[in-house]
């Protein structure tokens, strides 16, 4: 069965008709004409022919979500690191982008707000910024603000976790979960937890992360590559401009 979508955008406004009746088979009863989208019909159709499971199956506790910090007004790095939606990028954390609180502030956190390592954090709110999963895998003391939330699943490999919500299903359920405001847009816990995936045999799951995982560090080692390739011809481009200034003034 072939699972691709068309991500093709429609023209807007959307305008659809429909009934109560299947806007009721849906658990957020939303009747706005996003719901309605080609790419969201087309991947209910497609879902519904195979078995799935709702990510809400593997996680059995609630989300744990930070709190907004009172952060150490410090030019230098002390204290205890807050991983904020700006520190997640690419399915990773930039520690240069987390500010700090005190270890008094840290030590009083309900257990629940210090990261552990094997935690999925993911980003809920902030327009362009809702859905961005990391793996936290650090052993030193860490915790998130508020727009950050803290997912500890069980029976599955984080990572697995991690590539479903990156991937183009798991961002296709954020962009018609999310509401609110321009700019201003979340989605819910209970919206996530209820994200659809196909249904594959646990060790099947973590032999697919793993073929990620691979291809991923094959493409990071070309994108290096890249990155000094094109750094040595701005370093060549900058000797030239040089050489024929200096040979101009002879």
């Amino acid at each position: 069965m072939n699972f691709e979508i068309d991500f093709t955008q429609e023209t807007f406004p959307i305008v659809r008709e429909s009934s109560l009746v299947l806007i009721s088979k849906s658990h957020t009863l939303r009747c706005d004409a996003k719901q309605a989208e080609k790419r969201f019909v087309i991947f209910d159709q497609l879902i519904e022919q195979v078995d799935f499971f709702q990510l809400g199956e593997y996680l059995p506790d609630p989300f744990v979500k930070g709190s907004q910090p009172s952060y150490v007004e410090s030019l230098d790095s002390v204290g205890i690191p807050v991983i904020n939606t700006l520190s997640i990028q690419d399915m990773a954390i930039n520690l240069e982008t987390c500010r700090y609180i005190s270890e008094e502030d840290f030590a009083i956190l309900d257990e629940n707000r210090k990261l552990r390592s094997g935690d999925v954090l993911l980003t809920m709110d902030g327009g362009t910024s809702i859905g961005k999963p990391a793996l936290f895998n650090i052993e030193d003391d860490f915790t998130v603000d508020s727009h950050v939330a803290i997912l500890r699943p069980v029976g599955i490999e984080p990572m697995a976790i991690v590539y479903l919500l990156a991937s183009p299903l798991g961002q296709m359920q954020f962009q018609r979960a999310e509401s609110g405001a321009s700019g201003q847009t979340a989605v819910t816990e209970y919206d996530v937890r209820r994200f659809r995936f196909p249904k594959v045999q646990v060790k099947t799951l973590s032999g697919l992360v793993e073929e990620l995982n691979s291809a991923r560090e094959a493409i990071l080692r070309e994108k290096e590559n890249l990155r000094q390739r094109e750094r040595a011809s701005w370093e060549q481009f900058n000797r030239n401009i040089l050489k024929h200034a200096l040979n101009k003034t002879k």
